[in-house]
């Protein structure tokens, strides 16, 4: 299973964030999605993916709308924050 990230360009303390929980979320790989081209706001999340980590300050609404829209579909928890690697290791604490 993998987790995503979206938005931002240097995502290493994001990814080591989400590599510290990786095995109670059942997480071994993690992408990254920059959001910079205009044709990232069509992609479609892979099937395996579990956890989407989606950096706002980084990012557009519409491509923001479009994850959260498939995120939802596939029942993909979907976090949000800055580019800020403590705000996210709180916001994975609070998931299962």
């Amino acid at each position: 299973m993998q987790a995503l990230i979206v938005g931002a360009d240097r995502v290493d303390t994001i990814r080591a964030e989400i590599y510290r929980v990786a095995d109670r979320l059942g997480i071994r790989d993690v992408d990254h999605w920059p959001g910079r081209k205009a044709g990232e706001g069509k992609r479609v999340l892979p099937r395996r993916t579990r956890l989407v980590v989606f950096v706002c300050d980084r990012s557009n609404h519409m491509l923001m709308r479009h994850v959260r829209r498939q995120a939802e579909d596939l029942g993909v928890p979907m976090v949000f924050c800055r580019h800020s690697a403590t705000e996210l290791r709180e916001r994975l604490e609070g998931l299962n």
